[in-house]
């Protein structure tokens, strides 16, 4: 995504825009992302002696599968952007690339465990039942190894 910051001579003065982003591909330790629409991106941007502020909105929708369940699922992005380009990292003025800043705000969107829902039972471990819609019979005796020992000894007591 690139803006064209030319008009903005002096210290203080500012420039609003929107436009949509759409990323090349986002890859979140090789989980695949979706993504079902571009996102919208309205920012506002002021003249400072240094360089550029930037602040604004980044919205859209990813589609994540569920860490419990496997299924796919809408997560809305709603994030505030807030950045600073330096002069000296500017090349032309005309035509300055936001992308990079915009792309690590959604990095940072996505959750670490991604869940449809804060209750999602997810699958069984035995028989791999979806137990959001339905139970199994299966016994779920997770017992760690590590504590097998420990185990016999409350059994001898």
């Amino acid at each position: 995504m690139y803006v064209n910051l030319g008009e903005l001579k002096e210290k203080g003065s500012f420039k609003k825009f929107s436009d949509s982003y759409s990323p090349d591909n986002i890859d979140y330790f090789n989980r695949e992302v979706k993504i079902p629409a571009d996102f919208a991106v309205s920012l506002t941007v002021y003249k400072d002696s240094d360089g550029f502020i930037f602040t604004g909105r980044l919205t859209g929708k990813f589609i994540l599968e569920c860490s419990r369940c496997l299924k796919e699922f809408e997560q809305e992005v709603d994030r505030e952007l807030n950045f600073t380009i330096p002069l000296e990292d500017i090349d032309e003025i005309s035509r300055v690339n936001i992308s990079s800043y915009i792309h690590e705000v959604l990095i940072l969107a996505i959750p670490i465990k991604a869940l449809c829902d804060s209750d999602c039972k997810g699958i069984c471990s035995q028989c791999g039942a979806d137990l959001n819609q339905e139970s199994c019979d299966c016994t779920q005796e997770d017992l760690d190894p590590r504590l097998a020992k420990l185990e016999q000894f409350f059994d001898e007591s």
